[in-house]
């Protein structure tokens, strides 16, 4: 395998994976259902993933260079914190690449997980080689990411690309974040389930029972049979996500926009969301402009994490900001 291997973490709102990245592919995978009710518990979860990527690499004769840790919700890339994760009550302000770096001795980074997503796709994926993308992640939510003149774009405070924030309808739904109207709040799996659930219970008529309308998927699945309703859910997901896009498209001038995540693998998302995009977008700033799906599934988070990692110890302009450029000499 080599000396050159790196570890990527990948800190999901019910999961966390553990993966091992050398010589271009993934040696080594683990996922450890989330439970911990604490800080110090999510942190002790997280040292015992590490405990067993360090045995793994050395049972290859190897070492871990470095850690990247994706997480979904706010970090604070250069102090290493993981400030807000959705969905893990107790869990706040975790100082997690300092935790993991004063465990294991190795260098760690920590970005959010729609940016590691993108990082995989830029740095060994479909975006290989392009200067400016946009990256949505459609799911349980929708996440984003940029890439801006051969830079991962972060902002101001780190937090850039939050594009399932975008606001789409006036007097809409109420989103996660406190706002109503907001993409993530019609074009998520989540979207998609209270769109037909609400569909329903005024009566409108479908094959699909309240319990079929749970989840995306199984929606997804009446959706290919034809089921109207079901139909309608996901055009009008994919409607909303082509307008976000245009948006991007105008703002940015993108050569490439990624679509990746759980809902947009069901087949139902990408044709309309590009004829919607197409209708929005300024006809200069279209030409060119490719829609591709991510070539990351599952794993993209932590194989961007570990991307990250390797990126920084080498030297690469990952960042735009010369503060987080110079992190990897920091921590």
């Amino acid at each position: 395998m080599g000396a050159h291997t790196v570890a990527g973490v990948d800190v999901g709102g019910t999961k966390i994976t553990f993966a091992l990245w050398a010589a271009g592919g993934v040696t080594y995978r683990e996922v450890l259902p989330y439970t911990a009710r604490s800080s110090g518990e999510f942190s002790d979860l997280v040292l015992k993933g590490m405990r067993d990527l360090e045995a793994d690499a050395a049972g290859q004769g190897s070492h871990i260079e470095g850690v990247g840790i994706g997480c979904a919700g706010m970090v604070d890339q250069q102090r290493g914190m993981f400030l807000f994760p959705p969905n893990m009550p107790g869990v706040r302000d975790v100082p997690l690449a300092q935790i993991v770096r004063s465990a294991t001795g190795i260098p760690t980074f920590l970005e959010n997980d729609a940016n590691c997503a993108l990082i995989a796709e830029w740095v060994a994926g479909i975006a290989r080689g392009k200067h400016n993308v946009v990256l949505f992640t459609v799911g349980t939510g929708i996440g984003g990411a940029l890439i801006v003149d051969g830079h991962l774009y972060v902002g101001k405070h780190g937090y850039a690309g939050e594009l399932g924030h975008m606001h789409m309808i006036d007097g809409g739904l109420r989103c996660g974040c406190g706002r109503t109207g907001c993409l993530e709040t019609i074009s998520s799996g989540t979207g998609i389930a209270r769109y037909v659930n609400g569909a329903l219970a005024r009566g409108v008529k479908s094959a699909m029972t309240a319990e079929d309308a749970a989840s995306a998927r199984r929606i997804a699945e009446f959706a290919h049979k034809g089921d109207p309703l079901a139909v309608r859910a996901f055009k009008r997901a994919a409607g909303y996500l082509g307008r976000a896009a245009a948006t991007m498209i105008n703002v940015l001038d993108p050569e490439l926009v990624v679509v990746g995540g759980g809902v947009t693998e069901s087949g139902l998302i990408m044709d309309e969301m590009q004829r919607v995009a197409r209708r929005y977008s300024l006809p200069l700033l279209l030409e060119g402009v490719e829609f591709a799906m991510a070539q990351y599934r599952n794993d993209a988070g932590a194989i961007g994490a570990a991307l990250l990692a390797q990126e920084l110890l080498q030297g690469h302009p990952i960042y735009s900001s010369p503060d987080l450029a110079e992190r990897a000499a920091v921590l």
